[in-house]
C-alpha cells in the first residue's frame, strides 16, 4: 500500500508538473503578439507596395513627390524597427531563422532606400539640367535669328538653315532618347551632336560658346538620364516584398512550432489521464478549462475569418475600381488629345467669326447708325440722308457678295459639332467612371462597347488600329454597366497593344447564341502561345515589360464576367492574332 502511495503520488506529482510545463509553454504563445505582426507585416507591405508606385510616378509622369517618398521610406523603417526591437525582440532572438530572415530584409530595405535615394538625386539634376537645356536653346534660337537677320548673302543664310536644321535634328533626337533610352536612339542622338559640332565652326563666337555649352548638357543630361533608370531599375528591382514574405513566414513557422510544442504537452497529459484514472480528476478541470479556452478561440478566430472575408471582399471591389482608375488614367492624355481637335477648330471658327465681326458688321453698324442720325434731324438733308442710305446698301451688297452671313453660319454650326464632340467625349468618360452604377440594370452590350471604344480612342489611333464591327441584333441584359465598361477597356486596350508595331483592324462581333449573348473581339497583333493562353487570367501575369503592366486586367476582367455567371476565353497563335470570346447570359439573376 505505501509503495502503490509512493506511485501514486509519484504519477500525480508528474502530472502536476507536466501540468505546469504545459501552462508554461501556453504561456509563451501570445496571440496579441501574432496579431500585432501579421498587422504589421500587412502595413509594410502596403508602405513597400506605395513607394514602388511612387517611384513609377516620379519616373515616368514627371511627378515631384519627393517628401512624400521620403515620408514613406522613413515610415518603413520605424515600422520595422519597432517590429524587430520591440515586438519580436524575443521571438528574433530565440529564433536564429527568424533573426537571419529579419537581417536580410533589413539589409535590402537599406539598399533599396539608398537606390531610391541615388534616383531622387538624379532626378533632381536632371530636371535643373533640362531647365538649363531649355534655357540655352532660347539663347541660341535668338542668335541665330538676330545672326539671320544680318546676313545677306546667300551662302550664308544657307549655312545658317543647316545648322537650324541640326539644332532641330539633335532635339528630335534627345526626345526620342528620352522615351526610350534605346542604345539605337543614343547612337543617332550622339550622331546628331558630332555634326551639330561639326557644323559650328563657320558660326560667330558667341553662337560657338552657347552652341557648344548646350551639347555640353546635352551629353550630361544622357548621362543622368542612364543614372536616374538604372537607380529606377535598382530600387524596383529590390526583393523587399519577398523577403518580407520570407521574414512572415519564417514568424509564422516559429509561432506555429510554439503551438505544436504545446500540443505535445496536451497529447502527453491526455494520455497520463488515460493510464491513471486517479490523475484524471486533477486534470479534469484543466481540460475543460483548456476546452473552453480553445471554444471561445475558435469563436473568435470564425469572427475575425467573418471580418478578414468582408475586408477581403471589399478589397476586391477597391482594386477593380483601381484598375478602372488605372486605365483612365493611361487615356487621360489620349482623351485631352481628343479635345483638343475639336476645341482647336471652335477657337479658330470663334477667331474668324470676332474678325468679320469686327470689320465688315462694325463698318455696317456705323453706316446704319450715321444714317439713322441723319434721319432723326428736324432739318434733315435729303441728299446726305439718300447718300448714307446709299453707302448702307453698298456695304451690305458687299457682305452679301463676300458671303460673310452664310460664312458666319457654317463656322457656327462647325464649331457647334465641335462642341459636341467634347461634350459627348466628357459624358463618356463621365459615365465609365462613375460609382453610382454598381447595380443591376438592363442595359444594351452596344453602348457598353461604344462608350469603351470612345475611352480608348487614343489607344486606338495612337497604335493605328481601325475598329470594324459587326453589331447584331441583340436585346438588352441584366448586368452592372460600368464593370462590363471596364472588361471591354481592358480587352480594347490589350488588342491594341497587341498591334502596336504595324497596327492593323479590330473586329467586333455581337450575336444572340441561344442562351448566351456572344461578344467577339478579334485582333491582327502577335498573338500568344498555350502557355501565355493558359495564365493571362492569372492574377499578375504580366507578359508585358516592367511599368508597363500591372497583370490585373484580364485576371480583374475573368471576375468580372464570372459575376456575370458568364465565360470568357481566348483563341490565339503567335503572329497570327488573338479571338477573345466573351459569353453573357440573356436570362441571369446578377444580384
Amino acid at each position: 500500500m505505501k509503495k502503490y502511495t509512493i506511485t501514486v503520488l509519484l504519477l500525480i506529482a508528474a502530472g502536476l508538473y507536466l501540468g505546469y510545463l504545459s501552462i508554461k509553454q501556453s504561456a509563451t504563445i501570445d496571440e496579441s503578439v501574432y496579431l500585432k505582426t501579421s498587422e504589421s507585416v500587412r502595413f509594410l507591405k502596403t508602405l513597400d507596395n506605395s513607394i514602388n508606385l511612387l517611384l513609377f510616378k516620379l519616373n515616368y509622369e514627371k511627378a515631384s513627390a519627393y517628401t512624400t517618398l521620403n515620408q514613406l521610406n522613413d515610415s518603413i523603417s520605424t515600422e520595422f524597427d519597432e517590429l524587430r526591437f520591440e515586438a519580436l525582440f524575443e521571438e528574433i532572438e530565440r529564433s536564429p531563422d527568424l533573426d537571419a530572415k529579419a537581417e536580410d530584409f533589413g539589409d535590402n530595405l537599406i539598399a533599396k532606400q539608398r537606390s531610391t535615394e541615388q534616383f531622387v538625386e538624379q532626378q533632381k539634376n536632371l530636371r535643373a539640367l533640362d531647365k538649363k537645356l531649355n534655357r540655352l536653346y532660347r539663347e541660341i534660337q535668338v542668335l541665330i535669328d538676330t545672326d539671320r537677320d544680318n546676313q545677306e548673302a546667300d551662302q550664308d543664310k544657307t549655312s545658317t538653315k543647316t545648322l537650324v536644321e541640326d539644332l532641330l535634328k539633335t532635339k528630335i533626337n534627345f526626345y526620342l532618347f528620352l522615351e526610350t533610352l534605346s542604345p539605337e536612339r543614343k547612337d543617332l542622338l550622339n550622331d546628331s551632336l558630332a555634326k551639330l559640332a561639326s557644323n559650328i565652326e563657320d558660326v560667330e563666337f558667341e553662337e560657338r560658346a552657347v552652341i557648344s555649352e548646350y551639347a555640353d548638357t546635352l551629353a550630361t543630361i544622357i548621362t543622368t538620364k542612364e543614372l536616374v533608370q538604372k537607380y529606377f531599375e535598382e530600387a524596383v528591382a529590390a526583393s523587399t516584398t519577398e523577403r518580407l514574405d520570407a521574414f512572415e513566414q519564417s514568424y509564422a513557422n516559429f509561432h506555429n512550432g510554439q503551438i505544436n510544442e504545446s500540443k505535445k504537452f496536451r497529447t502527453v497529459l491526455i494520455i497520463y489521464g488515460s493510464v491513471l484514472l486517479a490523475i484524471l480528476i486533477i486534470f479534469a478541470y484543466l481540460l475543460r478549462r483548456q476546452y473552453l479556452n480553445l471554444e471561445q478561440q475558435v469563436k473568435d478566430r470564425t469572427e475575425k475569418i467573418a471580418v478578414a472575408y468582408n475586408e477581403l471582399k471589399e478589397s476586391q471591389e477597391q482594386l477593380i475600381q483601381s484598375e478602372k482608375m488605372a486605365s483612365l488614367g493611361e487615356m487621360v492624355a489620349g482623351i485631352a488629345h481628343e479635345i483638343n481637335t475639336p476645341l482647336g477648330y471652335v477657337n479658330g471658327n470663334v477667331n474668324t467669326i470676332q474678325t468679320n465681326m469686327a470689320t465688315d458688321f462694325d463698318e455696317l453698324n456705323t453706316a446704319i447708325r450715321m444714317a439713322y442720325k441723319e434721319a432723326r434731324k428736324p432739318d434733315r438733308d435729303a441728299k446726305k440722308l439718300s447718300q448714307l442710305f446709299t453707302t448702307v446698301l453698298k456695304v451690305y451688297q458687299r457682305i452679301e457678295i463676300d458671303g460673310v452671313m452664310d460664312e458666319n453660319k457654317a463656322l457656327l454650326k462647325d464649331s457647334n459639332h465641335g462642341l459636341g464632340e467634347i461634350s459627348g467625349l466628357v459624358q463618356s468618360l463621365k459615365n465609365f467612371s462613375r460609382l453610382d452604377r454598381q447595380a443591376v440594370e438592363n442595359a444594351n452590350i452596344h453602348d457598353c462597347i461604344e462608350s469603351s471604344i470612345k475611352i480608348a480612342s487614343h489607344h486606338i489611333k495612337q497604335n493605328n488600329v481601325e475598329i470594324e464591327k459587326d453589331y447584331g441584333d441583340i436585346p438588352e441584359i441584366g448586368c452592372t454597366p460600368s464593370k462590363l465598361n471596364q472588361l471591354f477597356l481592358n480587352v480594347i486596350t490589350n488588342a491594341c497593344q497587341a498591334m502596336k508595331d504595324n497596327g492593323g483592324t479590330l473586329s467586333i462581333t455581337t450575336k444572340e447564341n441561344k442562351e448566351f449573348l456572344d461578344i467577339i473581339f478579334t485582333d491582327q497583333g502577335y498573338g500568344m502561345d498555350e502557355d501565355t493562353i493558359q495564365k493571362m487570367f492569372d492574377p499578375f501575369f504580366t507578359t508585358k515589360p516592367i511599368g508597363e503592366g500591372t497583370g490585373l486586367g484580364m485576371s480583374i476582367s475573368y471576375k468580372i464576367v464570372k459575376e456575370h455567371k458568364g465565360y470568357i476565353g481566348a483563341e490565339s497563335k503567335p503572329n497570327e492574332g488573338t479571338s477573345i470570346l466573351i459569353q453573357l447570359p440573356l436570362n441571369a439573376d446578377n444580384t
